[in-house]
């Protein structure tokens, strides 16, 4: 239940077997490649290497016809829309696929037809414009070849808004008489114009539309009627579309038989491309290369067995990390604690060197989430919705872990619902009439609402000074046990000396007191600051000793309220020593800063009084159902009625009988999804915020191994097979 154990990789070779020894790291799949070191030249590929170019190219080509097929592809898995497919091949199919002729005909084919259907669409959209452009000019008799101007008639075509038409018409007939307008049609509020004008009152008429909104009107190329242009566009139109959905047929068919094929292709061809480019991380001279990076400890079999073959060729070293290395990690847990991975990967993996959170948060989580679902039914459907999705979905691994999660979150639910007494938040007293054998609840959250918050908050307190202690642990398992009894114990020690004093008759004061003025020395390290003064001779670190002393004893005279001058003593010999001692002003100065680091654990107040929002949402999603429940029983308080008159009221009471348990059953199943959400992030919240926030820093690498990609793949070593089929 830890980071993984990692060790550094140091291979030389020769030349020789360099593409052979690349080709079996790959399969292995276990070794991380880091850039070869500094003072090593690495082994660059040329920019115009007729390998790499050649495998870019295929890969271009083949993510065309995954992309393009992609289109046509519909999945067969249930919420195919929303999850992301998978492609199941062997392994045996997997190593075998190469970009071949096949496959540049299939991507040439592709091509064709993409292209195809990017002109048909084109030219169909154009004219079906054109189309409805000559709307509203079908009426004209004649043809466009034959519409032109004369020597004594200038002709204007345009269309304008058909309300504007009897002003604009006025307006023409005022600046001249020899001007004729013809309407033909009005189409969607547009009414098509033919405007002849006399030479000489041209310009008054071409100023006079200027001033309206006329639009003017030009088909070029069109020489025949604007009818027969209109139906010669529309057939048109309709073989384009048919074209189009000849084209689309095609097209699904090669989805149809080739997509899940050139998914694979895609990933293949990315692989042998990292196959080369990797090699640009290698340290080279003249006739060996050195591979550097990181295994897992647990997979260094696995890397010895892949590099056996090689025998002298390959020198293979596996040492472990030293200081100023940076591993990856990985964690590795038991099988209950590792579907929890998800919430420290939402976070940040921890460094190498760190605690792997998981196993802590673990516990607190599930606690958590299942107070805000807090539901025997409620936890019974999450169970059943993450079981279907893991087991019957083809999902990516992650998501199958996140619902082991939500299984594991709707068990803790039932258990919560079981000591709370609630069952579709229905009311336990109805409930336990008819089901005598449920256990009584242990707390009623609505009626023992001050119990039930009070709960919340001791476990609030819980983590957050489990927290502290881990940070304890960690710091001392480092070798710093200074820092983890003064900086991390000392919080604990007087959070429980203040717990004391307020439960403990007459003990507040001294509690408050000692417990508060303690912790500023531990903290501040003012003791330490005193001793260990620097150049300081042995009557000046007496006197910063004799001023600790001092303030022990003040702070039990004034707990104690003792009629005893140490205050005044302690006044005095602070203002001698800031003006004599420096092993004084340095006690001093530390427990100024242990003031003000307890002054900074206020926040702790905070913190524990954040998690009483569990018992908020598990109030929140409690009476929600009931409201739900209540709107079913209105409902269904109609039924008998109508059962009871019999005959056609018999249909009518089972109609009411259905209504209310679609009521019921949406309302709750929009309780428990509007509820996950909440159920999640919050708990989750409170780990990043108030838990981490104790000792957890994260910022670790994820282990990535150089290995083929399968990223949208599942490879199964036989037969293959359909999860979840």
């Amino acid at each position: 239940m830890a980071v993984a154990r990692m060790l550094k990789v140091v291979v030389l070779a020769h030349q020789a077997v360099m593409d052979d020894l690349v080709g079996a790291m790959q399969h292995a799949g276990v070794v991380e490649v880091e850039s070869s070191p500094a003072d090593m030249p690495s082994a660059e590929l040329a920019a115009d290497d007729r390998r790499v170019r050649r495998l870019e190219e295929h890969l271009a080509d083949v993510s065309f016809v995954r992309d393009f097929l992609g289109r046509y592809h519909t999945s067969e898995q249930p919420f195919g829309a929303f999850v992301s497919e998978k492609t199941h091949v062997s392994e045996a199919e997997y190593h075998a696929l190469s970009a071949d002729a096949g496959v540049l005909q299939l991507y040439r084919e592709c091509e064709e037809i993409s292209s195809r259907i990017a002109t048909n669409e084109r030219e169909r959209d154009r004219l079906l414009a054109l189309a409805e452009e000559l709307s509203p000019w079908e009426p004209l008799r004649t043809q466009f070849a034959r519409l032109r101007d004369t020597d004594t008639v200038e002709v204007f075509t345009g269309i304008v808004p058909a309300v504007q038409g009897p002003a604009i018409r006025e307006a023409l007939r005022g600046v001249a008489t020899d001007v004729s307008v013809e309407e033909l049609s009005s189409v969607g509020g547009r009414a098509a114009w033919v405007v002849m004008a006399h030479r000489d009152a041209v310009k008054a008429v071409r100023d006079t539309l200027a001033l309206t909104d006329f639009q003017e009107a030009a088909f070029p190329g069109l020489m025949d009627y604007p009818a027969e242009e209109r139906a010669r566009a529309l057939v048109r139109a309709g073989e384009m579309a048919g074209e189009i959905e000849a084209l689309d047929r095609r097209a699904r068919e090669l989805a149809t038989h080739d997509y899940h094929r050139s998914v694979a292709l895609v990933e293949a061809v990315a692989s042998q491309l990292d196959a080369l480019t990797v090699r640009e991380r290698f340290g080279t001279t003249e006739r060996t290369f050195m591979v550097t990076g990181w295994v897992r400890e647990r997979q260094r079999h696995a890397l010895e067995e892949a590099l056996e073959a090689f025998h002298g060729d390959v020198d293979l070293s596996l040492t472990e990390p030293e200081e100023q290395d940076l591993p990856p990690v990985v964690l590795e847990n038991p099988w209950f604690i590792r579907p929890f991975e998800t919430l420290t990967g939402l976070y940040g993996l921890p460094r190498y060197d760190e605690i792997d959170p998981t196993p802590l948060l673990a516990p607190f989580f599930l606690v958590f989430f299942s107070i805000c679902i807090s539901d025997v039914g409620y936890g019974a459907m999450l169970i059943a919705g993450a079981w279907y999705i893991k087991n019957r979905i083809d999902v990516a691994p992650g998501v199958k872990l996140f619902m082991d999660l939500l299984m594991f979150g709707g068990a803790g639910a039932m258990v919560a619902g079981v000591l709370t007494g609630s069952y579709f938040a229905l009311d336990f007293a109805m409930l336990s009439s008819v089901l005598p054998f449920l256990p009584a609840p242990v707390l009623d959250p609505l009626n023992e609402l001050p119990t039930f918050l009070i709960g919340t908050v001791l476990l609030g307190m819980l983590q957050v000074f489990f927290g502290v202690l881990v940070a304890a642990y960690d710091l001392a398992k480092r070798g710093d046990r200074a820092s983890a009894f003064f900086d991390q114990l000392s919080t604990i020690l007087m959070f429980a000396v203040l717990g004391v004093g307020a439960v403990v008759p007459g003990a507040l004061v001294p509690a408050v007191v000692l417990g508060i003025g303690v912790t500023v020395l531990f903290k501040g390290r003012a003791l330490e600051a005193a001793v260990n003064a620097e150049g300081a001779p042995a009557w000046d670190r007496a006197m910063g000793i004799t001023w600790i002393s001092l303030l022990l004893a003040t702070l039990l005279v004034w707990s104690f309220s003792l009629a005893l001058p140490a205050g005044w003593a302690l006044l005095a010999l602070t203002a001698a020593g800031l003006g004599i001692s420096r092993s004084v002003r340095r006690a001093v100065v530390a427990m100024l800063g242990g003031l003000y680091a307890v002054y900074s654990m206020t926040a702790f107040i905070s913190d524990i009084l954040s998690y009483t929002r569990l018992a908020a949402l598990g109030l929140s999603g409690a009476l929600v159902g009931m409201v739900f429940n209540r709107l079913a029983g209105l409902i269904m308080g109609g039924a008998s009625s109508l059962f009871e008159q019999g005959g056609t009221g018999l249909i009518g009471g089972a109609i009411v009988v259905l209504l209310a348990s679609l009521v019921f059953v949406t309302g709750h199943v929009f309780n428990v999804a509007v509820n996950l959400l909440g159920a999640f992030v919050h708990p989750a919240r409170l780990q990043f915020v108030e838990f981490f926030s104790k000792f957890y820093v994260g910022g670790g690498r994820a282990f990535s191994p150089f290995a083929h990609r399968t990223k949208s793949l599942v490879l199964h070593a036989g037969e293959v097979r359909q999860e979840g089929a």
